[in-house]
């Protein structure tokens, strides 16, 4: 008999860990950290006897992790898993966190290189960036060696994949992140669909209900995600996010956007938004350029241009030719510090910050608390606009993903408490 278990994620947004069994085998979806403010904090160390302790328990001939997508709340105790335990995640999302690692490596070691040259750096700080680039190295060694599957052109079913008795197929959503998945899991004559995070008001969203009433027929388990079941955001296509930004970006002269680096929807939402404004779109990080790149060559040929992105590396020493023109520049918190020294150079009447992140980061005590750095961002510009919409379905998208499944049980995970 398939048994479920959810060991995190029915009292809690992020942190998933759902365990799938049968007498023989079984899979694990998602292994994911606790979110600031959800869930109790944890060391690593505690992380790892905790998922030492899980697969100690009901251990079985056949065992996998699989993994929906890219976002630490999903995935960010990969590093944790036994050796002997194969894990599985769709190759897109194995190529992105191994420029997320390769990058973080390359900072670290140029951060190293330089405290090893200056007379003045302490031991500790040496030892810290040592410990990094370590702790970097051992993810990309691990994440190189996962298992990965490709995703199916649109029309033809997935391919399954086998572990022991139970049967994993996984099937392309939209959500916040590059190449996000559900699951048909198979076993002992039972279906479960896992959906994952998703949402339905992304360019990629348009598959969503067709590939329910496909694929999720005659099943006896929903497991949904409910990140929106307690909250009254307003969730709107990513088209109209991209024409309110055009709209203001037109108003300013030096526009920033602060987005994510993987999110490759918003991304497009904000290219076609600078394109409209007619203004020249730079970034100015490493990982955000490997990002866009990454994206361009894997999906350009299939979206008409869509997620076609050829940014520009915006560089201080050539500040007074882009002064003269105006620009859109999309960063993250971590290039706060060069942000900083930009605006300096910049009028501030002129220039507008598009806070294209979730607002929860700068109001909420216990985000805030466990990353200023969205805070401390937004707290530099003095025009300020919040344009976003949530990468998660909304309380409609939600009910009619539970009527069109038609389960004899519905879970609801990744929400908060009851």
């Amino acid at each position: 008999m398939m048994n479920i278990k959810v060991h995190r994620g029915l009292e809690q947004i992020g942190g998933c860990i759902t365990e799938i069994s049968t007498a023989t085998s079984r899979v694990f979806i998602d292994f994911g950290q606790n979110l600031p403010g959800n869930g109790e904090a944890t060391t690593p160390e505690q992380d790892r006897l905790m998922v030492e302790n899980i697969f100690a328990t009901n251990a079985k001939k056949h065992e996998a992790v699989f993994y929906t997508h890219g976002h630490e709340d999903h995935v960010g105790l990969f590093e944790y898993i036994p050796p002997y335990v194969p894990q599985y995640m769709s190759d897109g999302t194995k190529e992105l966190l191994l420029i997320k690692y390769r990058t973080l490596k390359e900072g670290v070691e140029l951060s190293l290189a330089q405290l090893q040259n200056d007379a003045n750096s302490i031991k500790e700080q040496i030892e810290e960036e040592n410990f990094k680039k370590s702790n970097a190295e051992n993810k990309i060694k691990i994440i190189a060696r996962m298992n990965s599957w490709g995703r199916t052109s649109p029309g033809k079913k997935p391919s399954p994949i086998f572990i022991g008795d139970i049967t994993i197929t996984p099937f392309f959503n939209c959500h916040s992140i590059y190449d996000s998945h559900m699951f048909l899991i198979e076993a002992d004559g039972k279906r479960i669909w896992h959906t994952g995070d998703y949402r339905a008001h992304g360019y990629m969203g348009k598959g969503l209900f067709p590939t329910l009433r496909k694929y999720a027929t005659n099943i006896d388990t929903l497991i949904t995600e409910g990140t929106m079941l307690n909250r009254n955001d307003e969730c709107i296509h990513e088209c109209k996010v991209s024409e309110k930004m055009a709209n203001v970006m037109k108003a300013f002269k030096y526009v920033f956007v602060l987005a994510s680096a993987t999110d490759i929807e918003r991304l497009a939402s904000i290219k076609n938004a600078s394109s409209e404004a007619k203004k020249t779109l730079y970034v100015c990080s490493k990982f955000m350029a490997s990002t866009m790149k990454f994206f361009t060559e894997r999906e350009s040929s299939l979206s008409r241009g869509l997620f076609n992105f050829s940014p520009r590396m915006l560089r201080l020493n050539g500040l007074d030719r882009i002064k003269k023109k105006g620009f859109v520049l999309i960063a993250g918190t971590s290039q706060i510090s060069r942000v900083k020294k930009l605006l300096k150079e910049l009028p501030i009447e002129e220039t507008l910050l598009i806070y294209s992140s979730w607002e929860g980061y700068y109001t909420i005590p216990e985000q805030i608390a466990a990353n200023p750095g969205y805070k401390n961002f937004r707290e530099l510009f003095y025009n300020i606009v919040d344009i976003h919409t949530s990468g998660h379905a909304d309380k409609t998208t939600i009910k009619r993903v539970i009527e069109t499944i038609n389960s004899k049980e519905v879970i609801v995970i990744h929400k908060e408490g009851d």
